[in-house]
């Protein structure tokens, strides 16, 4: 009889452990996703700012810059907003150039961005190279980015 009770002991906690490991694994993709949100969120706000100080330098010079100490040193940008949320002091990579136009005109550009293994670092590596083969399997920007140095695009993100 004890060793039939100690069998139900043991079966029961089986049991709870299969449960408990079938809950995180469905719930995992649920937590990526609202955190990838949450991150999300914050970097597009990170590059709206940026975009702003970048066009305010372009109306004051007449070309973008593509070093964040220029942008922090004329007092267009705040130092803390050059960096990636949710991560180390990364850097968000800035580019700017000059293009000529059909017409002739030169047309400034400038492309600031960050790439999704960057600021959801510490989240599902598989979960993250997933979106970063997705976005280049479809030619996409791997990330979040505002501008485009190869095309006249506004300034818009990728995301709207």
């Amino acid at each position: 009889m004890k060793v039939n009770l100690k069998n139900n002991y043991l079966l029961a906690a089986c049991v709870v452990v299969l449960i408990v490991a079938c809950w995180l694994s469905v719930n995992a993709p649920i937590r990526f996703e609202k955190e990838q949100v949450r991150r999300e969120t914050a970097v597009k706000e990170r590059l709206a700012t940026i975009r702003k100080a970048e066009e305010r330098y372009r109306l004051r010079y007449g070309a973008y810059t593509g070093d964040f100490a220029t942008l922090v040193g004329s007092g267009f940008l705040a130092d803390s907003l050059q960096y990636v949320p949710y991560t180390d002091k990364q850097r968000f990579s800035l580019a700017a150039t000059t293009i000529i136009g059909k017409s002739g005109q030169q047309i400034p550009l400038m492309e600031c961005g960050a790439t999704y293994d960057v600021f959801l670092q510490g989240l599902d590596k598989h979960a993250v190279a997933s979106l970063m083969e997705e976005a280049n399997a479809a030619g996409r920007y791997p990330g979040l980015k505002i501008g485009d140095i190869s095309e006249p695009n506004g300034n818009h993100g990728n995301w709207e």
